[in-house]
């Protein structure tokens, strides 16, 4: 196979990039307001309990103010604060609400912090940074393109990991960080990575991905090491 079919294949990628909002956790002076993102803070409107599961409470493992964010997904473009709640015994193959649960407020108007459990981890707040270049991996890119040219020539297949960038941890938007194997592209919203500082792991060094297709529903998946 030609280069220059090789380097058309990987400029064609170049213009598949998405832009996200890429979390920071920690390493900052935690704001007072708590109407911002955060690991293990969460909000809700007054009287509003914990979402429980089995008989025990969920805790918030993710809040985020979707203005904070420099990247907004359009599937949050109508919410104002998204709290991710989760078990400490989830199934990684769980439905929404069984294990994990999301709610959305379209106002911060009256929200107010919600109550804990006890957890082994520790709050962080979070700070968003903007990329523009962020790419898929390579299974979920042959999901966008025909990656036959790059796979046929070595030193483009270099080029593919080596020249583009793959954000994991903790962002909204972009494309979710292979671990295993392709996580999909189609309706992907954000991904949770393992984060050292709030001492929150999915499995072994895990990343979960959470997708809202066009019905509205949640879905969620997860890989690790």
């Amino acid at each position: 196979m030609t280069g220059s079919t090789a380097d058309q294949a990987l400029a064609g990628l170049r213009r598949l990039l998405r832009p996200a909002s890429v979390a920071t956790v920690g390493g900052f002076r935690p704001p007072e307001d708590p109407l911002t993102s955060w690991f293990l803070h969460g909000t809700g409107r007054p009287g509003e309990a914990l979402p429980e599961w089995r008989g025990g409470a969920m805790f918030p493992l993710l809040q985020i103010r979707v203005d904070e964010l420099p990247f907004v997904p359009p599937q949050l473009e109508a919410t104002a604060m998204l709290v991710l709640f989760v078990t400490l015994d989830l199934s990684l193959d769980a439905p929404h609400g069984e294990g994990w649960l999301i709610r959305e407020y379209p106002a911060l108007d009256g929200l107010v912090p919600l109550p804990g459990p006890e957890t082994p981890y520790r709050p962080f707040p979070v700070r968003w940074d903007a990329v523009e270049d962020d790419a898929p991996g390579w299974e979920d890119a042959w999901s966008l393109m025909d990656l036959t040219p790059i796979n046929r020539d070595e030193a483009a297949s270099e080029r593919f990991f080596s020249e583009f960038r793959r954000y994991d941890g903790t962002k909204v938007g972009g494309y979710p960080r292979e671990v295993q194997h392709g996580a999909g592209v189609e309706d992907f919203v954000f991904q949770v990575g393992s984060e050292p500082k709030v001492g929150f792991m999915w499995g072994d060094r895990g990343i979960a991905y959470f997708h809202r297709p066009a019905d509205g529903g949640w879905r969620f998946s997860c890989q690790f090491l």
